[in-house]
């Protein structure tokens, strides 16, 4: 028999209480607090709630405040317990041998008049090589077990019902989470023995089932993913074969595509002598860098009697009987036969953010003659194309109309005339400059990336008509604005690009200084730096060559919306990062293409995929022409989101203020983003962005606004103002000068 381990429990008014004890098993006992646990600072707080506190000692004059009408039953109740407490250093002694015996483990719990029992236990899974040995366990209060002996203390633990479901439901749950699991992909024997070992080299050593099926949510996540990854590459480079990207266009291969690559200086008339071709032909397409280009060319063709239409990812302009469309080059429709297809700026084959499109356009465009315009650099990358597809190729060589000379000074802010376009390379340094030509007595247009094309077209025909006397302007004037300027004068020699402020290119030099002049008006075209940099430098800048462009230049490729749906229907995903994650990694070694860098793609897909939206409606999502880094787009994306979710209208009202009258340009060039954005959304999504109408006159209406702000601000002269102060920072303005007055 073995002998009574039943502890003495003392009596408890003669019992000489711990207070660190008593304060331990006071706070946690339901209904019994502290000041702070109760977020009070005052006694009186306390007793203002209607509490009293137990009349027990604590340490550090604490105090624990109960109800006045449970008063008593808690302070029995905490006696009780702190005299169990006292006494279990004596029953873990006493109580250890007989249950270790028994196969279980004794322990002191966190509450200090508890105690924790564990069983080691064996769970033999079929279809893994080894059992796991996991502990189960519970805890009990010490008056539970007091008072037995050890026979009766085995007996009481082996039959416990707590401990006991505790042990089936670790087997059972284990067992029918694996077969769950073996059943996801028990048609795929090399899967199924893949995942069993995974499953058991990343558990084998954790002892509780709730650890070892955590643990196998994350490994059956991460092996899903990864073996969307591997059969995801490996569908890409047998199906999609990016090393054979001219494949994916299967009617531009079947055509006998003839391509003609005219190349020249800026003002060498190579628009022109495309267009000719283009109105001469019974369908064409011009595919411009900038929409405002495509949209000055639907306007020239249409002037011209050659009906034509415009359509840019923010802008659809449909004209009845129309066989041209102009386009931003992203627009390319590679299942439309044409007659002539013209390329333009296609030097951007180069760029690194872009040039993709233009790669899609120059091998895909199904167009039974392709015209290629764009500088000189571009020709050895066009001839090694056209080789490589086996097409023929013209290459048409034309020479400026004008001549172009580099100013051989520096010139100084006075030095700048009515006629001179000045190029900065932000906005920010555009409104600089501007405010900089105010105080010389100089009205000014301006025209950056960020304005509405409406705008930018109304700031050049303001300096085409004389109303401003120059034109400040970011490198986007280089991109075939047909401008009368006199000289090109740069206000630095270096720009940020996204990643770094870098020295500018020649290509960059050269087309922007190439603005210069103008056949009939200038007839010499003049380029110099103003204010800051040397002509020297600037002369070595526009010789130099361009590194980025050379022969073995590889062109940058990027999945379209169809790829991405093929995919995902053959791994079986409706997530978009995995999918964007597998053509990232596409094989296209010793081929001429790579892949474009697909950063913002992937965190659009992030984005997206947190969304309570199926696949499609993300998919077609993906592809917004929106940058998440912007403030505006990134408001506007999640806006548009959410109407999708809850499947509500999203009015143009709530996302674009009314009253736009008070905005500075800052706020209407925010206005017009949104209003691009919303009429994307409404050809895409039409049923809840119901305001098509509306923003498109809302967007009219802040193109409007945003002129007359840009033009009041340049007509300090016209106004009678005179020459305007500018404020201390702004360029021109009087340097502040320390030490004595000369005299």
């Amino acid at each position: 028999m073995t002998p009574d381990t039943t502890p003495h429990v003392p009596d408890s008014e003669s019992h000489s209480w711990d207070p660190d004890l008593l304060l331990a098993v006071a706070t946690t006992e339901e209904g019994c607090a502290t000041l702070a646990q109760l977020g009070l600072v005052r006694p009186r707080q306390a007793a203002a709630m209607g509490l009293v506190p137990l009349p027990l000692v604590f340490p550090d004059k604490e105090q624990v405040w109960v109800e006045e009408a449970r008063r008593d039953e808690l302070l029995a109740t905490i006696q009780r317990r702190a005299s169990e407490a006292v006494v279990r250093p004596a029953l873990l002694a006493a109580a250890r041998p007989p249950l270790r015996e028994a196969g279980f483990e004794i322990t002191p719990a966190i509450v200090p008049d508890r105690v924790r029992v564990s069983q080691r236990l064996e769970v033999r899974l079929p279809s893994l090589p080894h059992p796991y040995r996991l502990n189960v366990d519970r805890t009990f209060s010490v008056g539970e077990l007091s008072g037995l002996d050890g026979t009766a203390l085995v007996d009481l633990v082996s039959t416990d019902g707590k401990l006991n479901g505790r042990r089936r439901d670790a087997e059972s749950s284990l067992a029918r989470r694996l077969a769950e699991i073996e059943a996801e992909v028990s048609s795929d024997a090399e899967a199924l023995a893949e995942i069993r070992d995974r499953l058991w080299r990343a558990t084998h050593h954790l002892t509780d089932a709730p650890s070892v099926l955590r643990r196998w949510e994350r490994e059956v996540a991460a092996w899903a993913q990864d073996r969307i990854h591997a059969r995801g590459r490996s569908f890409v480079d047998s199906h999609f074969d990016l090393k054979r990207y001219e494949d994916l266009f299967p009617l531009a291969r079947s055509m006998p595509r003839r391509l003609v690559l005219v190349v020249g200086p800026t003002n060498s008339g190579k628009t022109h002598r495309a267009m000719q071709a283009l109105k001469d032909a019974r369908s064409g397409a011009y595919l411009a860098p900038l929409r405002l280009l495509a949209l000055e060319i639907m306007d020239r063709l249409n002037k011209e009697g050659v009906a034509a239409n415009l359509v840019t990812g923010e802008e659809e302009i449909r004209v009845p009987g129309a066989r041209i469309t102009a386009s931003t080059v992203e627009m390319l429709d590679p299942e439309s036969r044409l007659e002539v297809a013209v390329i333009d700026e296609v030097q951007m084959l180069a760029d690194a953010e872009r040039g993709w499109a233009w790669s899609a356009a120059l091998v895909g465009v199904p167009a039974e003659t392709v015209y290629l315009l764009g500088s000189p650099d571009i020709r050895p990358v066009v001839e090694r194309m056209a080789q490589y597809l086996g097409e023929p190729l013209e290459v048409v060589e034309l020479e400026r109309k004008t001549p172009l000379k580099l100013i051989d000074r520096r010139l100084e802010w006075s030095d700048v005339q009515a006629g001179d376009a000045l190029i900065a390379f932000s906005r920010r340094e555009v409104h600089s400059v501007r405010e900089t030509i105010r105080a010389k007595g100089l009205s000014a247009a301006v025209i950056y990336g960020a304005l509405a094309p409406e705008v930018r077209r109304r700031e050049a025909e303001r300096f085409t008509t004389g109303e401003a006397d120059v034109v400040v302007a970011t490198d986007a004037i280089g991109m075939g604005l047909n401008l009368p300027v006199r000289r090109v004068l740069f206000t630095s020699l270096e720009k940020f690009d996204g990643h770094e402020v870098r020295p500018l290119s020649g290509s960059e030099v050269r087309q922007i200084a190439g603005r210069a002049g103008r056949y009939g008006k200038f007839e010499v075209g003049e380029y110099g730096v103003v204010g800051r940099g040397s002509p020297n430098a600037l002369r070595h800048m526009y010789k130099a060559a361009d590194e980025k462009v050379h022969a073995a230049l590889p062109l940058t490729l990027r999945p379209t919306r169809a790829m991405m749906e093929r995919l995902a229907t053959y791994v079986g995903t409706d997530r978009l990062v995995p999918l964007v994650d597998c053509f990232a990694a596409a094989d296209t070694k010793g081929s001429p293409y790579a892949l474009a860098d697909l950063a913002p793609v992937r965190k659009m897909a992030v984005a997206l995929d947190a969304r309570r939206l199926d696949f499609d409606r993300r998919l077609t999502l993906l592809f917004m022409p929106a940058d998440l880094d912007r403030e505006t787009d990134a408001d506007l994306v999640y806006g548009i989101c959410r109407a999708l979710e809850r499947e509500q209208p999203l009015p143009l009202d709530s996302v674009a203020g009314k009253r736009i009258d008070s905005l500075d340009d800052l706020g209407l060039e925010a206005q017009s983003r949104i209003c691009d954005l919303y009429y994307w959304a409404t050809r895409k999504f039409s049923a809840y962005f119901p305001d098509r109408e509306a923003v498109t006159e809302r967007r009219a209406a802040v193109a409007e606004r945003l002129a007359q702000v840009l033009a009041m601000r340049s007509r300090a002269r016209a106004a009678g103002e005179g020459p305007h102060k500018p404020k201390p920072g702004f360029r021109g303005a009087p340097r502040k000068r320390y030490g004595p007055k000369r005299k």
